[in-house]
């Protein structure tokens, strides 16, 4: 894996807002501000699935959607009925999932449903495949397999509107904020010229990933095999959206297997370099990577107040796997002396249900919304948005 760029850890960068710092952040991203749109926030299942729902019925011509995770449930039944009455009406529905997922929520009868009725629904590698990627190494293949993971949550409809932030699709997450035992997530509702480049990465996607599935490219699967079906998707006309407000808002793929980069990690570490006063964070399991939680006690030595929210030994239960059998709940806790020790505060969710957020609050200033995790996962493994 690529190692991310190291922003200094001794003195706070420039003001977050200025030219300089948005300079540097295109620079360790490959991505570009756009201006002129609006943000919409969705910090509860009930409003995201609402507007998620208003956004299928009202499709007109294309419906993009990605999902870590796709449960077998009510939300996915009438998920799968609508997809089947937007084709018959000439809607293009293209959906991509990961494979692994779908090992834990049983629930491929439904996405084969939707694609005999015509939607194409990709999964992103299945981990057995990697088996007999040479040289063949039974414990170092799956390793690769269980790693090598999509974990994107979002939608674009007609190209004009997208939902993206940590819901995949089901109950547990359609529910929050009405339920008590649904989980705390967070989205956003966007508007304008940005969701030109999210239409754009899904598309690409899709180009790399009908050819991913073939053993042949699992077996190699570098960037330089890969270019050809990226570029043919980047090739695919996609329609310039016209402004819809002021807000200034960036939007960034981050694929470390597919791309050999990780350029959510390295903004990560941009943003918590340059804090000067606090820095907000919160995902549903805490596990730093040795590089993260330097940079965070590196900031809270300056004075910068860390607050870091994750689930308690009780909530993560909650969570795939009754936790995975505690062993989530484990994983993130043996960090917590460590992060105290350096003045780093520690929250855990002690409402019902689970907190499945993933969201960053750095000096008032940039908020990030999305699927990346405080984790080795999300910085160096999983596909995130």
């Amino acid at each position: 894996m690529p190692s991310p760029d190291r922003p200094s850890l001794d003195r706070p960068s420039t003001d977050l807002l200025d030219d300089a710092f948005t300079t540097e952040t295109d620079r360790l991203t490959g991505t570009s501000i756009r201006a002129g749109n609006t943000v919409e926030l969705l910090p509860k299942g009930v409003a995201s699935y609402a507007k998620r729902w208003e956004l299928i019925e009202g499709a007109e011509r294309t419906l993009h959607m990605v999902s870590f995770s796709f449960m077998r449930d009510d939300t996915t039944r009438r998920l799968r009925e609508l997809v089947k009455a937007k084709v018959r009406d000439g809607v293009e529905v293209k959906m991509i999932v990961d494979d692994a997922a779908l090992y834990t929520t049983w629930s491929r009868a439904i996405l084969s449903s939707m694609s005999k009725a015509g939607a194409e629904i990709l999964t992103y590698v299945n981990p057995f495949h990697f088996l007999d990627v040479p040289p063949i190494h039974p414990i170092r293949n799956v390793k690769l397999g269980v790693k090598r993971r999509f974990h994107e949550k979002y939608m674009v409809a007609d190209g004009t509107q997208a939902v993206l932030g940590g819901m995949n699709w089901g109950t547990k997450y359609a529910l929050g904020g009405d339920s008590p035992k649904a989980w705390r997530d967070t989205d956003v509702h966007l508007r304008g010229p940005i969701v030109a480049d999210i239409e754009r990465r899904f598309l690409e996607d899709v180009h790399v990933y009908r050819e991913l599935r073939t053993r042949r490219l699992i077996r190699r699967g570098t960037p330089a095999d890969l270019a050809p079906f990226k570029a043919a998707g980047a090739a695919v006309p996609v329609a310039a959206v016209p402004t819809a407000g002021t807000e200034r808002i960036r939007y960034i793929g981050h694929k470390p297997w597919d791309e050999q980069a990780v350029p959510l990690t390295n903004f990560a570490l941009q943003l918590i370099a340059g804090a000067q006063r606090e820095i907000y964070w919160g995902c549903h399991g805490v596990r730093p990577p040795r590089i993260m939680a330097e940079h965070l006690a590196a900031a809270a030595a300056r004075g910068v107040e860390v607050h870091l929210i994750t689930n308690s030994k009780k909530s993560s239960r909650s969570l795939m796997g009754h936790g995975l059998m505690g062993w989530m709940y484990w994983e993130c806790s043996h960090h917590f002396r460590w992060l105290i020790d350096r003045n780093i505060r520690v929250y855990t969710w002690q409402r019902p249900g689970a907190f499945h957020s993933k969201c960053m609050v750095v000096d008032g200033s940039i908020a990030l919304v999305g699927s990346y995790n405080v984790a080795n996962g999300s910085a160096f493994h999983h596909t995130e948005s």
